[in-house]
């Protein structure tokens, strides 16, 4: 399975016709294209022409934005308005992946510990689907998080799901980045499969050091494939 063509596309921005919150219906359309890539790093967000395609009044497009900014995926620059945020190798390297680190480094050995049949299954099964031929990428990266948070909330630890909870949207972004520098994305599986194995070992020592290479190791060989900007 080779890399999938990410190439950006006009975002179509509709809401569900369904009553309920304007502004977490508009949230969740933003979010979305941000992560899917539809709006790319240091696009801006124009609340007048985001009113215009939603036809919604400014408040809940203005609060969904806020929310945004709250979550890591853009930033208000005076005098610019609102940029849809990039993840920097070094944020990435140096800060991201290490607070993620530390959340699972804790969560997830009480997990393997804890985990019942039926989640260790269900682990299973996310991974076998990885491997589907027709995996896209945004299954494959759904899959990803679908993944860690099963075994996160396996943990029992409430202070890991919540601070795992608050980076996700930033976690996501990453994972956006990042899956398509696979040269293959059966890789994605492989990693996954790998880290599984590791859990079912229940021992701290041999997770603790799956999961370095798992997040670590593996953002710093993916971003080294990436191409010097400018370049395609």
């Amino acid at each position: 399975m080779k890399r999938a063509d990410t190439s950006p596309t006009t975002p179509r921005l509709t809401l569900d016709p369904t009553p309920s919150s304007r502004r977490s219906q508009v949230l969740d359309v933003l979010r979305d294209a941000i992560l899917d890539g539809s709006f790319g790093p240091g696009e801006h967000l124009k609340q007048d022409r985001l009113c215009t395609q939603f036809g919604l009044s400014a408040a809940p497009v203005r609060e969904a934005l806020r929310d945004l900014e709250s979550e890591g995926l853009v930033t208000h620059i005076p005098r610019q308005g609102v940029v849809v945020c990039d993840i920097a190798p070094g944020e990435l390297l140096g800060l991201l992946a290490p607070v993620r680190l530390a959340i699972e480094a804790f969560a997830l050995p009480l997990a393997a510990r804890r985990m019942d049949d039926a989640t260790w299954q269900r682990l299973e099964g996310i991974v076998a689907e990885m491997g589907a031929p027709d995996a896209s990428l945004a299954r494959l990266n759904d899959l990803d998080v679908a993944f860690h948070d099963t075994a996160i909330a396996a943990s029992g630890s409430q202070h890991s799901a919540q601070l795992w909870r608050s980076v996700l949207p930033r976690i996501r972004l990453q994972f956006r980045r990042l899956a398509p520098l696979h040269e293959d994305l059966a890789e994605i599986q492989d990693e996954h499969r790998r880290l599984l194995d590791a859990l079912r070992t229940r021992e701290d020592a041999t997770i603790a050091a799956a999961l370095e290479e798992h997040i670590l190791g593996s953002a710093r060989e993916l971003l080294e494939r990436e191409p010097p900007s400018g370049q395609a």
